[in-house]
């Protein structure tokens, strides 16, 4: 039996708990528009869930680019 390396499961958890947010924002959108129909609530709710996942995965892409890099000293030891 192959196990993956440890990298790709850890990429694999993030992109769960990546999909776990974009669900919970969802919900939360759902229940700011049954607050009072007004749509601006849910379209704002739901642009803030997919902009800090938007600036979540641009620091993961620029980690990634560092580490392939070979700059190790801006990384804890």
């Amino acid at each position: 039996m192959i196990t993956p390396p440890p990298s790709a499961k850890a990429e694999t958890i993030l992109r769960w708990i990546m999909l776990a947010v974009l669900v919970w924002g969802t919900t939360l959108a759902a229940g700011s528009w049954t607050f009072n129909h007004d749509i601006r609530r849910p379209i704002i709710v739901f642009a803030c869930v997919v902009g800090f996942l938007g600036f979540w995965n641009a620091m993961l892409a620029s980690r990634r680019r560092r580490l392939a890099r070979g700059d190790r000293s801006r990384t804890p030891a």
